[in-house]
Order: C-alpha cells, then sequence, then structure tokens
C-alpha cells in the first residue's frame, strides 16, 4: 500500500493506493508546524481509514511549498522506515513539457498526466485550488502552457483586504446572479465570475489550438462553480492523487524491473 501526499499552498492532501485510491484527507498545512503534529495527522489518518503502519510500502510526495516539504519527507520517513519518492519537475513524465520556461508546479502536472490517462487530448486541465489553473495538452500529448489566476477564496480574500465596507465570507454555491445582499453580491462575482472567465478562457484556448478541447475539472472549489458552467464537464475530485499514484506505480514497476535484472 502507497501513501499519497501532496503539500499545496492551503492543504496537505494524502490518499491511500491499492490497485485503487480508497481513502484521501486532507489539512491546512498552517497546523503542521512540527513532527509531532503531521504524526498525529498520519495516525488519524490510518486509524480512520483501518489501516495499519505496517501496510505502507512507500509514501509518494509533491510540494508546491518548499518550506514544508522537509518536514513531511523527514516525519514520512521517520514513521514508515523508507524515503519518499519526491516528484518534481524533472521527473520523467510521459509528456513533454519542456516548451514551459519558468516555475512549473508539480500539481499542475500531476493533473495532466492523470487526465491524460483517461481522456483524449487536446485537454484544458482545470483545477480550483488555492489558484484556479487551466493546463493545456495538445493533440500531441505535450504540455503547452496555460493559465493562472486567483482561487475563488484567494479572490475573495484580496477584496475584503482591500476594502473598507467588505467582509469575510465563505465561499458557497449561489443560485442566482443578482445579489440581495453584500454577501451574495460578493458570492456571485466569485461564482459566477469564475464560471465565465473559464468558458471565455475555454474558447480562447480552442481557438489557438485549432481544435475542440475537452475539459477536465478538480480542485476544492470546483463543486460549487460547476453547476453555473453552460457546457460539458468531467468532474474528477481526485485526479491530483491519481497522478501521484501512477507515479507510485512507475516506481513500483521500475524496481521489479531491477530486480528481474539482477
Amino acid at each position: 500500500m502507497i501513501l499519497l501526499l501532496n503539500i499545496g499552498n492551503t492543504n496537505l492532501t494524502c490518499g491511500l493506493y491499492r490497485q485503487r485510491i480508497f481513502a484521501d484527507d486532507y489539512i491546512p498545512i498552517r497546523q503542521l508546524t512540527g513532527e509531532k503534529e503531521v504524526f498525529r495527522f498520519f495516525h488519524r489518518f490510518l486509524q480512520n481509514s483501518d489501516v495499519s503502519m505496517d501496510e505502507i510500502e512507500g509514501t509518494v510526495l509533491s510540494s508546491v511549498v518548499p518550506e514544508k516539504t522537509a518536514l513531511l519527507r523527514h516525519a514520512a520517513e521517520s514513521m514508515f522506515h523508507s524515503e519518499p519518492l519526491l516528484i518534481c519537475r524533472q521527473t520523467d513524465w510521459e509528456f513533454d513539457s519542456s516548451t514551459y520556461s519558468g516555475v512549473l508546479g508539480t500539481d499542475r502536472l500531476l493533473c495532466c498526466s492523470a487526465a491524460l490517462q483517461k481522456y483524449p487530448p487536446p485537454l484544458i486541465v482545470v483545477d480550483f485550488g488555492t489558484a484556479t489553473t487551466l493546463n493545456v495538452i495538445d493533440e500531441t500529448r505535450a504540455f503547452t502552457g496555460g493559465v493562472i489566476l486567483p482561487g475563488v477564496t484567494t479572490g475573495l480574500r484580496a477584496l475584503v483586504s482591500g476594502t473598507s465596507q467588505l467582509h469575510d465570507v465563505s465561499f458557497r454555491k449561489l443560485n442566482s446572479a443578482i445579489g440581495k445582499n453584500t454577501t451574495e453580491c460578493m458570492l456571485s462575482g466569485a461564482t459566477f465570475g469564475t464560471a465565465y472567465m473559464l468558458e471565455g478562457f475555454r474558447k480562447r484556448i480552442q481557438q489557438e489550438l485549432g481544435a475542440a478541447a475537452t475539459v477536465v475539472v478538480t480542485g476544492g472549489n470546483a463543486k460549487d462553480v460547476i453547476p453555473s458552467l453552460n457546457f460539458s464537464i468531467h468532474y474528477e475530485p481526485t485526479l491530483l492523487l491519481e497522478g501521484l499514484a501512477l507515479q507510485a506505480n512507475r516506481l513500483r514497476m521500475a524496481s521489479e524491473n531491477k530486480v528481474k535484472a539482477l
């Protein structure tokens, strides 16, 4: 059994994989200030999943928060007595991303990797997280770039911090575009603004690709935005963990091949 870990800007997401992902959970990374907190979370997650520590054969870890990477890596190694496999840009991906310059988060790559296992390209892979990212895979299965925008909750917080009369709002689905009070007006902007943004980018990206693209959506805020979309999408709530599971499978196959060669 493999423990899957992804350190995001807001949460540590984890899953258990054995032929399929059968358990997942998350914790805000601000709560993980030291190894004791990490151990406590791991113990609770395994207990809730009815899994013992001895059943964990290895750990696959990805991170977009470098200052938390060493903490999780050391905690996982101490608890499960094996060094975690750290996923990075230089990992052996099944698609080409060489035309993209600059920092490219492993979360984006993992989601694209998992989406390619399920759907034929071209693809627009959308992750509604701390940032909203649109990631484009062209018809040759190459990662060609994408879009990065503030996430819906990040945008709401920025709006509150930059104004004197707006208050904190917890993001949730809204059925009407016409807000009847300040809270509803803010939620309308976050919900429908995000939905129409995605519709516009979808049209523009397809124009630039010269082909229709399948839209695959994931992320914690996705389910509240999806009802406001006016086009077909594929919702994959565990897409990132599935990308980590693919890397776990590659690790296992490489290890088995090495043993056979010996």
